[in-house]
């Protein structure tokens, strides 16, 4: 008789569905572990965080790099997450871990957008999808928007959105420079409503509105935070390979988009305000790098003269990461206690997932979800290392006894042999 998977799931593992995803890819809202990457993390507050509150880093780089690729590394899920994690209080608990003193900690913001669409438009509709995340609610905390009005409503013990308009307007007349005026709308609009107001002004906006004005719509938004005393914004960006990568972005197109972001840290509103995080790996370097020497832009290379403004992920280096990375998967899907955490994976399947990934997360997430079903498909009680040694060797499913590990490591032979398939 056929063994029906879920159900194997459900009776032998505790499970109600394959806990991993089907695509090597972020998707918002997924199991995030913070211990995976704990010393990365650190590092990404003290260096690009920390440093910039200083003055010391305008545009900070968070790299991936690998032995055999650059990208799956989990540079998107770190990156959102420090910006979730920033925008919950204002940056409060991020100063603290990046060992900011409380005295001389102010608060701050953080917007993640990414380059994915830039062959279709440009830097300026990259900024513009900020400015909506800045009105996107986080789990367990209001929107940055909101929370900086909140901030107005309190220094000026008035709700009126006359007299909201008029210190926003202030305060951008205080910090423009030569800057155009705020568009009324959108300033009306996050006086009478916050957050709601602003996405619901924001959603009549065309893309060729987007495409030429971006930059106007990011200027409201310094213009409230600074008005509620946030002088940090932190524009996380994403993707940057789609820069480099694009057949259709003529080297013209590129050399415009990247000396926009010079001409944002050359002068007011933008310089010492606005700081640019951005994600870069090898292929995006060699194709950049002219057009980065051109715009005289802080130079991206991993090295030592550049330590204090890169943060390099390079993958799953132990099994201690990848365990405590699925078992945060597992206790999403787990319908009630088990005995072992990790069931059904054994130790030996383990470190399979991590040789067979190069420690890339999501490859290895990926990985994860295939050997999973295989082995609930087959109505195996555990994932043994013999197992999944075999199932990413391509060996015959025939051919897949059911086995156990007495040592929870993979048996008799080295691990590269089974991979390998000389045994």
């Amino acid at each position: 008789m056929p063994i029906d998977a879920l159900d194997h799931m459900e009776e032998a593992w505790n499970l109600d569905d394959n806990p991993f995803p089907a695509e090597a890819i972020y998707v918002e809202n997924t199991p995030y572990c913070p211990t995976v990457f704990d010393e990365e993390s650190q590092e990404f507050r003290r260096k690009l965080i920390r440093g910039s509150v200083r003055g010391s880093v305008n545009v900070g780089f968070l790299w991936s790099q690998g032995a055999q690729a650059d990208t799956g590394f989990g540079k998107t899920t770190l990156m959102r997450q420090i910006a979730k994690e920033i925008n919950r209080d204002l940056g409060a608990d991020t100063l603290t871990r990046a060992g900011v003193r409380t005295q001389k900690q102010a608060p701050i913001a953080a917007a993640y957008s990414n380059l994915n669409n830039l062959n279709a438009s440009g830097l300026y509709p990259v900024l513009f999808n900020a400015v909506l995340d800045l009105a996107e609610p986080s789990p367990g905390a209001e929107s940055v928007l909101d929370q900086v009005r909140a901030r107005i409503v309190q220094d000026l013990d008035s709700d009126d959105a006359t007299q909201i308009i008029r210190h926003i307007t202030d305060t951008w007349l205080s910090i423009c420079g030569t800057a155009p005026p705020l568009r009324a709308e959108v300033v009306r609009a996050f006086a009478t409503g916050g957050a709601q107001g602003v996405k619901a002004a924001l959603g009549t906006v065309s893309a060729t509105a987007r495409l030429r004005n971006g930059l106007h719509y990011l200027d409201f938004a310094l213009a409230a935070l600074s008005a509620a005393g946030v002088d940090h914004l932190y524009l996380m960006i994403d993707q940057l390979e789609d820069l480099a990568t694009t057949r259709t972005i003529t080297a013209a197109k590129r050399s415009r988009e990247i000396g926009r972001i010079r001409d944002m840290l050359e002068g007011p509103p933008y310089v010492n305000r606005v700081h640019f995080i951005l994600t870069f790996h090898n292929r995006a370097a060699q194709v950049l790098e002219r057009f980065w020497e051109e715009n005289r832009l802080p130079p991206f290379e991993i090295s030592p003269s550049n330590i204090a403004s890169v943060v390099v992920l390079r993958g799953l280096k132990d099994d201690d990461q990848v365990a405590a990375l699925l078992r945060v998967y597992l206790e999403e899907q787990r319908e009630g206690p088990v005995e072992d955490e990790l069931l059904p994976f054994e130790p030996g399947a383990i470190t399979v997932l991590r040789e067979v990934s190069d420690g890339r997360v999501g490859i290895l997430l990926n990985r994860a979800r295939e050997l999973f079903n295989f082995a609930a498909q087959r109505g195996d009680p555990r994932i043994t290392g013999d197992l999944a040694s075999r199932f990413f060797a391509g060996a015959d499913p025939s051919d897949l006894e059911f086995r156990t590990e007495d040592d929870g490591g993979t048996p008799d032979n080295d691990i590269d042999d089974l991979l390998l398939g000389t045994r």
